[in-house]
C-alpha cells in the first residue's frame, strides 16, 4: 500500500494546474467574475516595409483589348500553379538599388515603402498603360519559423501581413502538453540587430505586446515545462500503471491473510 501511495503522489505531483495551461488569463482579477469583464487592446500590426532582397508578387489585371485578354488566360493559370507550388518563381526581387523591373511598366523604386504604398505606385503607372487596371502586391518572402514544443515545428509562409503569435502557433500544430505557455520567445532581426522578446501566453496583456504581431523572418521558440506534465493520452501507460497497482494490492492481500 505504501508503494501505491508513493506512485499516486508522484502522478498527482506531476500534474500541472490550469493557471499554467489556460491562455490569456486576467492575472489582476481578484475573482472569476471580474475576469469576465470585457477589455480592449488597440491592435498595432507592424508596418511591413519593402527592403532590398524582398520578393514581391505583382499582379496587374486589365481589360484594354480583347486580343490581350485571350492570351492571358493560360498565363494566369500557369502563374496560379507556380504560386501554389513554387511562389518565388512568379515573384520580382527588389534589387540592391531598391527597384523592381516589371514587364511593360518598367523600373520603379519600392524600397522603404509599405505594400499599400507600393500598390498605389504601381497602380498609377499601370493606369497610364491600361484601361481599368487592378494591381495587387504581396510579399512572398514573409516566413516565420516556430520551434520547440509545438505539434509541427518548421518554417511557414505567411500571406497575411497581420499574423500574430497565436496564429503562428496554430499554424505549427498548436502547443504540446509539455509546452511552457509562460515562456515564449520571439527572435527578430532588423537592420543588422537581433532583438529578443519574451511573451507569456497565459497573460492577456500579451495582446498589447510589441511582439504580439509577427514580422517577416521572426523565429518563435516555445520552451518546455520545467516539470513534465502527466497526461492520459497514452492508453498503454494507463494500463501499465493500473496493472502495477493491481499487482501491489494483490501481493498485499496475499501477505496479510
Amino acid at each position: 500500500m505504501l508503494a501505491c501511495a508513493v506512485l499516486a503522489t508522484m502522478l498527482l505531483g506531476s500534474c500541472v494546474g490550469n493557471r499554467k495551461i489556460v491562455l490569456l488569463q486576467d492575472k489582476d482579477a481578484g475573482s472569476p467574475q471580474k475576469a469576465l469583464v470585457d477589455k480592449k487592446w488597440v491592435p498595432a500590426p507592424p508596418a511591413v516595409t519593402i527592403r532590398s532582397g524582398d520578393v514581391l508578387m505583382v499582379n496587374v489585371d486589365h481589360t484594354q483589348l480583347v486580343q490581350n485578354i485571350v492570351p492571358q488566360a493560360p498565363t494566369q493559370e500557369m502563374n496560379l500553379y507556380r504560386a501554389v507550388q513554387h511562389p518565388y518563381l512568379i515573384g520580382y526581387t527588389v534589387a540592391p538599388d531598391g527597384t523592381i523591373n516589371l514587364p511593360e511598366l518598367g523600373s520603379m523604386k519600392v524600397e522603404g515603402i509599405g505594400l499599400p504604398d507600393a500598390e498605389k505606385l504601381i497602380q498609377a503607372k499601370a493606369d497610364s498603360f491600361y484601361t481599368d487596371a487592378t494591381v495587387k502586391v504581396m510579399m512572398l518572402n514573409f516566413n516565420i519559423s516556430v520551434l520547440g514544443e509545438v505539434g509541427r515545428p518548421g518554417r511557414y509562409p505567411v500571406y497575411n501581413n497581420e499574423v500574430n503569435v497565436l496564429e503562428g502557433v496554430a499554424m505549427a500544430g498548436d502547443l504540446t502538453v509539455l509546452a511552457d505557455r509562460s515562456r515564449i520567445r520571439v527572435v527578430r532581426t532588423r537592420e543588422g540587430s537581433n532583438h529578443l522578446y519574451h511573451l507569456d501566453l497565459n497573460d492577456q496583456d500579451l495582446l498589447g505586446s510589441p511582439a504580439f504581431y509577427l514580422e517577416p523572418n521572426d523565429v518563435v521558440i516555445v520552451d518546455p515545462l520545467k516539470r513534465r506534465k502527466f497526461t492520459g493520452k497514452d492508453p498503454g501507460t494507463i494500463i501499465n500503471i493500473l496493472a502495477f497497482l493491481v499487482s501491489i494490492v494483490s501481493v498485499y492481500a496475499v501477505l496479510n491473510r
